[in-house]
């Protein structure tokens, strides 16, 4: 059995839980190598008794947890969903969809309406069925490359079966690569070469006797939303990073991957403010690589993913 022999499907559930039986023509997503894990306890039994040595230990399944890489790139076609689509919408954010213009991925903190993903990870001969998965993610870009996100998801216990390896349909789109980004912050233009986004939703289970498992579901009950810049340091006359610093101040922050619509997205937060601030190097020039922390204007609206 080899390694690399992997496909991962990926449907919205119609209620949590109950498989959406996703399929590798319509629902399969590109990534690199995944890495799933069984989350469980040994229950120990330390009852008394005449002689040394351990009892069996009671085994119990907790959760299964699927961490993988895709790319950050569009559908191709302006007012599609992108392929990593279903998995914004696993992350409680909402789906816009503006025909023929733009997909909008905007964060929810309503529990009732948050979706929930059946999850179909291939493991060579193995099947790993995952539902009532909700997940966080990471986002990396750097000046030249093209953007890569880290999704992490959460779903039931189920010990896998033997399955043939299905043929995933995957979307022939080529990333972009984070250029001519129009960066900014504080509507200051920054030099910078890597920015990073997490989302950090807050997964944590719901216990119920009544359920097989013994959790009725995993849900998001928070998410703390930060990142970073590297920006090369300036006199205060240009830009006053350490006012903001100092006064805490909220400010907007944009940037674009890609240049070409149809295959572009936009990043935008009206409330960002600084955290940590350290000076550092790149080739010789002095930077002032800086925390970010997305905090809402109104609600639901500390960060915008936009595919146009």
């Amino acid at each position: 059995m080899l390694r690399q022999r992997q496909v991962i499907l990926a449907k919205v559930e119609a209620s949590y839980g109950v498989d959406a039986a996703p399929v590798p023509g319509t629902n399969a997503i590109l990534a690199e190598l995944a890495d799933i894990q069984i989350i469980g306890r040994s229950l120990e039994r330390n009852n008394v008794k005449l002689f040394f040595g351990k009892l069996a230990t009671v085994n119990v399944g907790d959760a299964l947890k699927l961490d993988f890489l895709t790319e950050l790139k569009t559908s191709g076609a302006l007012g599609t969903a992108p392929e990593i689509g279903v998995l914004f919408r696993g992350c409680n954010f909402t789906e816009t969809i503006t025909v023929a213009t733009k997909v909008d991925y905007d964060p929810n903190s309503n529990t009732s309406t948050s979706e929930s993903l059946s999850l179909y990870f291939y493991l060579d001969g193995l099947l790993h069925k995952l539902l009532g998965c909700r997940g966080t993610f990471s986002m990396d870009l750097k000046s030249g490359e093209y953007g890569k996100v880290k999704w992490s998801f959460t779903g039931l216990y189920a010990k896998p079966t033997d399955q043939a390896l299905v043929i995933g349909t995957y979307n022939q789109t080529i990333p972009p690569r984070f250029l001519s980004a129009n960066f900014s912050i504080d509507a200051y233009a920054a030099i910078i070469e890597n920015m990073s986004i997490d989302c950090g939703n807050l997964i944590v289970k719901r216990t119920d006797a009544n359920h097989a498992t013994g959790i009725r579901e995993y849900f998001i009950k928070d998410r703390q939303m930060t990142g970073s810049i590297d920006p090369e340091a300036t006199l205060i006359g240009t830009k006053d990073f350490y006012s903001m610093w100092d006064q805490s101040s909220r400010v907007a922050f944009a940037a674009t991957v890609g240049q070409v619509a149809g295959n572009k997205c936009i990043l935008t937060g009206p409330k960002v403010s600084l955290g940590e601030m350290n000076y550092g190097d790149r080739e010789g020039t002095l930077t002032l690589p800086q925390k970010l922390n997305f905090t809402p204007d109104i609600a639901n609206d500390e960060i915008k993913f936009s595919f146009q």
